[in-house]
């Protein structure tokens, strides 16, 4: 095994997968009752002119073990564009090894080239470990942006991507 890391695109043939690892985040959350969401759904994000969502897939020599679905978004209270990620889920074998701030930090490298200003992302108020982990990033929770991550510690977490 080579441990080669590498992060692609998920295109609508994963939406199964990204369905997948949605549901196990909810699971983890204990809130999968309130997911209606289908694979279905999913592929038609994925696929719209522009796509309603995107998703970053984390892959271990070529098998997907984290993901993080995403949007660009516009703050109008900052005057600039960001991103928001809206899941970020690691497979349970892979926890602990990183890949939830790998992924992260590519995100904020992909805001910082296309000259966005931030990252979004809220969580869930029972995920205290996830919760814990973006404030050691450098995300600070706000009353207008649950959790945000901007200036030098957009700064310093891009330069790690």
């Amino acid at each position: 095994m080579t441990d080669a890391l590498s992060i692609r695109r998920a295109t609508p043939a994963d939406a199964e997968l990204v369905h997948r690892f949605v549901a196990r985040l909810e699971d983890h959350v204990h809130a999968r009752e309130a997911m209606p969401a289908t694979v279905e759904d999913i592929a038609r994000a994925l696929a719209g002119s522009p796509p309603a969502m995107l998703a970053e897939l984390l892959e271990r020599d070529g098998r997907p073990v984290a993901m993080a679905t995403w949007y660009p978004i516009f703050s109008t209270s900052l005057g600039c564009g960001g991103i928001f990620v809206l899941d970020l889920f690691v497979d349970d074998a892979e926890r602990g090894r990183g890949h939830g701030r790998r992924l992260l930090a590519h995100m904020a490298a992909m805001a910082r080239q296309r000259g966005d200003g931030f990252l979004k992302l809220e969580v869930d108020a029972s995920n205290h470990d996830a919760a814990a982990v973006y404030e050691r990033l450098g995300f600070t929770p706000s009353t207008s942006h649950p959790q945000l991550l901007m200036d030098a510690a957009l700064e310093r977490l891009a330069g790690d991507g």
